[in-house]
């Protein structure tokens, strides 16, 4: 080690490209400061150009209010900013710039000319600052509002240049980061262009989340499965687009997060949302969404990075909580009903609509629906409890039939499932509906039925099973901490515990429902994931609560090979009508699938 090293300043021009690191990581970053600085200025229109995914040569025009011509040489200024003026002002933020870093910081590490004007101004002013050199300010023409050019991004820094991936893979960043930013401002037209080819031509749209836009931003799949979301909550409010558990992901690519507007990549809120499709999706697959949360800006904090892409809660976890239990009933609104017989526009997918306006508005005046129902008690009487497990027979087996608005009769074919026709090999229940066929994998589908059932019979059971021998559980620190700030919600679901000290409990009653699990893995686990942010001490008792019920929901329903008549099999169809969740069976598999008559004729050629 040198001894003889003594502490120095740094020359302004080493400070500020050290800063640009924090703030300037890629071409993206670049495009996303300036295109937010736009929109701050209230542009309707932005315009932006790239050469070789912005490594050339980035380019972007607004119709903005401008910037004063005196103001132009500040605007390069380090920390120099018309957002905010004192301390108070960071907890109360309602544009996208703030900390005045950009222009600074990218004009330390590239040439960057900034054009001019606001309206009613004599003329327009330019300044060129080329790695940090500003040259004085000119004056010159140029419509209403800004146009920054950024040309040999890290040439002065070969360092940070070879950092940068390939033109096609820093094009995909930007496109990531353009997709946010449009998805977030419908009312801004935005023309993009990418090696003089045009990639969006996207006119202002008159709502949030309008159709057009999805289908062009994120996809035409999307946009048909989408499921319009709109509650509030305590002190936030939650609006947006997700989708129907039958359009997953293999990769969380389509998850969009807007707070107050701004663009953020919140692990936490996306793995709420992903929590809310349980026992929904299969395997590893992910949801996709797009959802705005506006809350009270002095309840967050955006000043967590310099880009300004993560924020902060006050009560993130309660948060996290209220938007899951918000996704999880809006995805059990959907039943098939809402899904066969109708299909509305997004807007009109609304999250307080009623459940019943879908359903079929007449009555069998024969005696279908009573047989159907006497083959339904006689076949669920017969259900097992296989390997131990015991079902309530009353409460699983009893038939709810719909409610009806009219004595009139219907073809039995507007059921939105249909009438059952015949079984195939013991799996499936082939059934014509008024569209077209319907294929149902009883099993599956029998499985979801009881599972739904079950649930709601133990919705709100959580007694305590007093344990014969109180488990000692020694806890760590950060463990103590956790267990003591969910004291109050363990005694509530069931948990009966005693503090022997500092980092020592003995548990004394855990849920009765819970009763099979080991006592002392089960807190620890528990402690993890709370540590590890994935839920609350309340979800993660219900996700186990639900496994068994699932467990129980599987040895309980109908089993393969198990022959059916047309009553039994149009029995299960009308309680799949009735049964949220019931295009998935517990595990996240189909439970049926419909082809209508074009897709049909399509298969065998017909009209063509």
């Amino acid at each position: 080690m040198n001894t003889e090293q003594r502490i120095h300043p740094l020359s302004p021009l080493l400070a500020s490209q050290i800063a640009a690191g924090e703030v300037i990581e890629r071409p993206a970053s670049i495009v996303k400061e300036f295109v937010e600085n736009s929109i701050d200025a209230g542009a309707t229109l932005i315009e932006i150009r790239l050469l070789e995914g912005g490594c050339d040569l980035i380019e972007i025009r607004d119709n903005g209010i401008g910037i004063h011509y005196d103001d132009l040489a500040l605007a390069f200024t380090a920390h120099a900013t018309s957002k905010i003026s004192q301390v108070n002002d960071l907890f109360d933020i309602h544009s996208y710039g703030f900390r005045g870093e950009a222009l600074a910081s990218v004009a330390s590490i590239a040439r960057v000319s900034l054009t001019s004007v606001r309206s009613g101004a004599a003329h327009a002013g330019c300044v060129v600052v080329d790695n940090g050199i500003a040259q004085p300010v000119t004056p010159c023409a140029h419509p209403k509002g800004t146009r920054i050019l950024v040309e040999r991004l890290f040439h002065t820094i070969p360092a940070r240049k070879k950092f940068l991936k390939s033109p096609r893979a820093e094009w995909a960043r930007v496109d990531d980061v353009l997709i946010g930013l449009m998805l977030a401002n419908p009312h801004v037209s935005f023309n993009v262009e990418h090696n003089h080819q045009s990639i969006y031509q996207l006119q202002r749209a008159e709502e949030a989340f309008a159709p057009q836009r999805l289908s062009r931003l994120i996809s035409e799949g999307f946009v048909e499965h989408a499921l319009a979301v709109d509650v509030a909550g305590d002190g936030w409010t939650l609006k947006g687009v997700i989708a129907s558990p039958r359009y997953t992901r293999g990769v969380s690519d389509q998850q969009w997060w807007l707070i107050n507007g701004r663009m953020v990549k919140d692990r936490a809120l996306s793995f709420a949302v992903k929590l809310a499709y349980d026992d929904l999706i299969h395997g590893h697959r992910h949801p996709a969404f797009v959802l705005s949360l506006s809350i009270d800006p002095s309840l967050i904090d955006v000043n967590v990075h310099p880009a300004k892409t993560e924020v902060r809660f006050a009560d993130a976890r309660t948060l996290a909580d209220g938007i899951r239990y918000a996704v999880r009933d809006r995805l059990a609104a959907l039943t098939v009903s809402s899904t066969v017989l109708s299909h509305p526009t997004l807007p009109e997918r609304s999250s307080s609509a009623s459940i019943t306006q879908f359903l079929p508005q007449s009555r069998h005046t024969d005696s279908t629906w009573s047989a159907q129902v006497q083959a339904e008690l006689r076949w669920q009487s017969n259900i097992s409890d296989a390997d131990g497990v015991l079902i309530d027979p009353v409460y699983v087996c009893e038939p709810e039939p719909p409610v009806y608005a009219s004595v009139e009769a219907v073809p039995a074919v507007d059921m939105p499932l249909g009438q059952a026709r015949a079984q195939l090999h013991g799996v499936y229940i082939l059934a014509e509906s008024a569209q077209g066929m319907v294929l149902v994998d009883m099993h599956a589908a029998h499985e979801r039925i009881v599972y739904e059932k079950l649930k709601r019979q133990w919705e709100s059971s959580w007694a305590s099973q007093p344990l014969l021998i109180p488990v000692l559980v020694s806890l760590t620190a950060t463990q103590s901490a956790l267990l003591q700030e969910a004291e109050g919600l363990l005694q509530d679901k069931g948990f009966v515990l005693d503090w022997l000290g500092e980092q020592q409990v003995a548990l004394r009653a855990i849920p009765s429902l819970l009763s099979q699990a080991k006592a002392e893995p089960l807190l620890l686990d528990m402690l993890t994931a709370l540590s590890q942010h994935k839920g609350s001490v309340a979800h993660f008792l219900e996700r186990h609560r639900d496994q068994l019920l699932s467990t129980m929901a599987c040895h309980g329903a109908v089993r393969a090979n198990r022959q059916l008549s047309i009553a039994e099999m149009n029995a299960l169809l009308r309680q799949m009508e009735q049964t949220p969740n019931i295009g998935q069976c517990n595990h996240g598999r189909p439970t049926w699938i419909e082809m209508d008559m074009n897709a049909l004729d399509a298969l065998f050629l017909r009209g063509r």
